[in-house]
């Protein structure tokens, strides 16, 4: 078990890698690769679009490749994308590189809540705990240090450095797909995929909504800002980028008392009502911040972000929690995931739009308060502790 959970937390540092890295770069990369703010927003879909995707095709790989071959396959994914990155030598290049290594990334996110089932059925909450921290450390990192290394180097260099932390990654991973092959599996040791009918239940299900919508709005507000923070920095607070690379690295360093304590909270209340609450009230605090007064304090701004990412370590405790099985657990993150990242995936080309159109990030930024708020449809759908394996049979 041991050996499995330190492979379990390599994978997490590396899902988020391909994420940050890129846009506290974008000024230095538009030197040789023109980006518009509708291209930053088409780089920005990369990660939920490969998300997305990720959460219908994990689910059968694992079922059909295994669990352990199939996030081998993700991390060679991930450092061949980090490496296209690097080199490219346009737009559609960079656009490729990212949706290669964040679909690898998506299939980690998918698979990572089954192998918790999986490994550590008794310790949920505190190894998703513990794998939502390494997470953000991997979210934190390349936007801290990604203007440091270009500066020092190039900014080629600056994205190839996170394929050698994938390459770190994969050798727990090839020992316990060898030592899978080695075991006879049952055919109940691996998650199935949910067939269409599958889904058409999940959809049903009260419990499942309430995650999504947490998750999903979660994802809206992560990816929002990954991709787009530096430039609504700099053109509405007078903020460089070096700043901007540090402040969305505070919001991925953030996250780190988030993965520590919301899955523990989670285990331990009778309903996740205060943490949903908390989330939409520092969502709208952040965003409305920066759609109001960008100038005035947006350290203050992003930190009310960070700090309403609540609801990302809540649902991934949530998937764990609410389900009775691995393949449940497979099957719930798949769809979770799926629909939560094509709404997130569906936001940041509209708000470049927005910006490109208007002139401005104000009507940009009214948008994202708008739509985070919602996070309290969440709190009626999660009041009661269910099994979405009860509800789909009843």
């Amino acid at each position: 078990m041991f050996f499995a959970v330190v492979a379990i937390l390599l994978l997490a540092v590396n899902l988020r890698t391909g994420v940050g890295g890129l846009s506290p770069l974008a000024s230095t990369i538009g030197e040789e690769i023109p980006l518009s703010a509708a291209s930053l927003g088409a780089l920005g879909i990369a990660a939920p679009l490969g998300f997305a995707l990720a959460g219908v095709l994990a689910p059968s790989a694992a079922h059909r490749f295994g669990l352990e071959h199939t996030l081998v396959a993700a991390l060679v994914a991930m450092i061949a994308g980090h490496l296209v990155r690097a080199v490219a030598a346009d737009v559609a290049m960079l656009l490729a590189g990212s949706l290669i290594v964040l679909l690898g990334a998506g299939f980690g996110n998918i698979l990572l809540p089954s192998a918790v089932k999986r490994y550590a059925p008794q310790r949920i909450a505190a190894l998703t705990a513990a794998y939502g921290t390494a997470m953000s450390i991997g979210a934190a990192l390349p936007p801290l240090v990604a203007v440091p290394i270009a500066v020092g180097a190039d900014w080629r260099a600056s994205l190839a450095v996170w394929s050698v932390v994938a390459v770190a990654a994969l050798v727990p991973w090839i020992v316990l797909a060898v030592r899978a092959r080695r075991v006879a599996t049952h055919d109940g040791d691996t998650p199935r995929a949910p067939d269409a009918r599958g889904a058409v239940a999940l959809a049903r299900s009260r419990t499942v909504w309430g995650i999504t919508i947490g998750f999903g709005l979660s994802s809206v507000s992560a990816y929002a800002l990954f991709a787009l923070l530096p430039e609504v920095l700099r053109e509405s607070a007078g903020v460089g980028p070096a700043v901007a690379g540090a402040l969305v690295a505070l919001f991925g360093i953030l996250g780190l008392p988030l993965a520590l304590t919301v899955p523990g909270l989670t285990a331990r209340l009778r309903t996740p009502t205060p943490l949903l609450t908390a989330a939409t009230v520092l969502f709208g605090v952040g965003w409305g911040g920066l759609w109001l007064a960008p100038a005035l304090a947006p350290v203050v701004w992003v930190a009310a972000i960070g700090l309403g990412q609540i609801a990302f370590p809540l649902g991934l405790t949530l998937i764990g929690l609410r389900t009775r099985t691995d393949r449940s657990a497979a099957a719930v993150s798949g769809f979770v995931q799926t629909v939560g990242y094509l709404a997130a995936a569906a936001v940041p080309p509209v708000l470049g739009l927005l910006r490109d159109t208007s002139g401005s990030w104000s009507a940009s930024m009214a948008l994202m308060t708008v739509l985070t708020v919602a996070t309290a449809t969440a709190i009626p759908l999660l009041r009661r502790a269910r099994y979405v394996d009860d509800e789909i049979a009843r």
